[in-house]
This record gives C-alpha cells, structure tokens and sequence, in this order.
C-alpha cells in the first residue's frame, strides 16, 4: 500500500514538473546562456543539446529538427496567441498585457498543475523578427516585472530567463529547418536535477508539437511567409 502511494505521488509529481518545463512556450530571451553545448542525442527526431549555465544547477537545452512544413503556416501558429491552448501543455489562461510593436508583446499566461501542486504563471515579454531576404524568423522572450501583473495567490510566479526560436525557410522546398533554445526556473519547491531531467525532452516537445499543429489544417498561415521559400 505504501509502494502503491508512493508510486502515485512520484506520478503525480512528474506530470507537474512535465508542465513546468513546458511554460516557457511561445518565444524567447535575450539572456543567452554562455559555455559549450554537450550532445544530449536525438530525441523524438530532434537533435538535443545541453549547457552548464554559470552560478545555477539548472541546465540550458537546445534542440533542432529540419521539418516538412513551410514557413506560413509555423508562423499561423506561432504568432497567434488564441493558438497556445492548442499546442502549450498543461496551459491555463493568458491575457494580453501590452502590444509594443507587430512583433513584440508583454502578455501574462497561467498553467495548471495536478491537485497538490501549486499552479505556475509567468509575465513574459516576446520580441520577434522576420527576415523576408534571409528567409530567417528569430524570438526572443523573457520574464518581466509587470505593475498590471503583480505576483497572485493563484500561482508561483516563475522565471524565463531566456528562450530563443529560430526558424529558417529552406529554400525550393517546404522545409523549414526549426531552431530553440531555452533555459526557465520553475520556482518553488522543485529540485533542480529533477527539473533537469525533465527538460531534457522540452525542445523535442516543443519543436513538434508545433509542427503537428501547423501541419493540422485548422490554422490560418500568414500570407506574408508564403514566398519564403521560393526566394531569390
């Protein structure tokens, strides 16, 4: 009987700190983690890294795939914030905080955790920028402190402190060679080699479930993507 409880708290547990590393979705932050990537492996099809990020036992993670979607649609999903319930685990609530430019965004997003585990939110500030010439599409995203969005009792408020998307169009095929970089603190009371462990698998996640997601039919592509590929 004991095993069996603790089996199913261990299980419990892990689900949250799945969700956690997942929070960091939609872009990503200037802060750059320094050092060399290791090879982590491949993953689900996606190359996966990892780095030793200086005065933190929490790891950086970095994952790759070339993908057969084209630019238009990755964009359709990517940009479109009614999109991240449908690709962002465990997702609870976001609301728009501030719209700085057509690229850029301050916005609060909630995740909801298993019964026992405290729910995390974050206020995040995205910057993106795309590079018609190059077929080049890069986010940037990272935690701010926000006076519309002070810390509740609903959440742990925790930290991006830096993610970073890549995207380029290759060209003369509909490919798009998909690039993310990402390295969060879920707060609370989450040991740092479990939180580790499970961010492991965060790029390979991520990477395709946002393809899955662009390739579903359901989603409108940006138009203005749509010659990425066939650039001169």
């Amino acid at each position: 009987m004991r095993f069996t409880q603790r089996l199913s708290h261990f299980r419990v547990l892990f689900s949250a700190l799945l969700a956690v590393v997942c929070l960091t979705l939609v872009f990503p932050s200037v802060a750059r983690a320094q050092g060399a990537w290791e090879s982590v492996g491949v993953i689900d099809g996606v190359a996966v890294w990892k780095k030793e990020v200086p005065g933190t036992n929490l790891l950086a993670f970095k994952g790759e795939v070339t993908a057969d979607v084209t630019m238009d649609k990755l964009i359709g999903v990517f940009l479109d914030k009614n999109e991240r319930k449908n690709w962002v685990d465990r997702y609870g609530d976001s609301r728009e905080v501030e719209k700085p430019g057509p690229l850029s965004e301050i916005y609060w997003i909630k995740f909801n955790l298993p019964v026992g585990i405290s729910n995390r939110d974050y206020v995040l500030r995205a910057d993106a920028n795309a590079n018609a010439a190059t077929g080049v599409f890069t986010a940037n995203i990272h935690s701010v402190v926000h006076p519309r969005v002070p810390e509740s009792s609903c959440c742990v408020r925790a930290e991006a402190r830096g993610t970073y998307y890549r995207f380029e169009a290759l060209k003369g095929v509909n490919k798009v060679k998909l690039t993310v970089e990402v390295q969060t603190d879920p707060k609370g009371l989450l040991p740092g080699w479990v939180v580790n462990m499970i961010q492991k698998s965060w790029p390979s996640k991520t990477l395709n479930s946002l393809v899955r997601r662009a390739n579903s039919g359901a989603v409108t592509p940006r138009a203005e993507y749509a010659g990425w590929h066939s650039r001169p």
